[in-house]
This record gives C-alpha cells, sequence and structure tokens, in this order.
C-alpha cells in the first residue's frame, strides 16, 4: 500500500527464532518489498544483564536495541521505535534480528515481526 491509496492491505506476522548463547543474528532475505509496522519478543528463558535484541534492515537499524535484561521466561518484550527511514525493506533486500548477550547465557527468542508486502 503506497500513501494516499484507498485501499487497505493484509498484515504479515513473521517468526524468527534466536538460539541461546552469546550474540546471534538471523536474517531472511525478502522476496518482495516489505515494510516493518510493528515487533515483539517471547523470551524463552530468563534475560540477564545486558541482554538485548534488535530488528535490522541489512546493518542499519529498523528498532531500538531492546533491554530484556530484566525480563523472564515467557516474557513479552516490545520495541518502542522504529525508524521510519529503515523500516521498508527493499525486495532482495534482508530482513535480521541479532539478540546479543551480556553473558554467553542469554536466552532463546522467538521474535515476531508484523508488515506487510508491497503489491
Amino acid at each position: 500500500m503506497d500513501d494516499g491509496e484507498d485501499f487497505g492491505f493484509i498484515p504479515v506476522m513473521l517468526r524468527v527464532d534466536t538460539a541461546t548463547g552469546g550474540t546471534n543474528s538471523v536474517s531472511l532475505t525478502m522476496e518482495r518489498k516489505f515494510t516493518v509496522i510493528d515487533a515483539h519478543a517471547v523470551l524463552k528463558g530468563a534475560g540477564t544483564t545486558s541482554d538485548t535484541y534488535q530488528i535490522f534492515n541489512g546493518s542499519n537499524a529498523i528498532s531500538d536495541n531492546v533491554s530484556i535484561a530484566s525480563a523472564g521466561d515467557k516474557d513479552i518484550v516490545r520495541i518502542g521505535e522504529i525508524d521510519d527511514a529503515r523500516m521498508e525493506i527493499a525486495a532482495g533486500g534482508t530482513l535480521k534480528v541479532t539478540s546479543t548477550g551480556g553473558n554467553t547465557d542469554n536466552p532463546a527468542l522467538a521474535v515476531y515481526i508484523m508488515g506487510y508486502y508491497h503489491l
């Protein structure tokens, strides 16, 4: 959907699973242009000091660096910001989720990213 069009779009929810341990990233190559409109993570264990996750368009941050340090197992932690200059990922571009551990014991995450594909 482009600005000013008089029809809606069907939102798509993508799930990206990160592993437990130290810093790790999972990347998806987008078949078509995709716009990120929201995201949240479900923890599969308790966060520890300095644990975070973040959503990227290639190497450029879409979301804020979200702290999961004080979150517990099964908690849901939502992003608080979306960079409107980076939220649209071009066809063939990379949607990336990075989980960073303050120690090597950061929890695995199920990160749900909501957005829509452009026609």
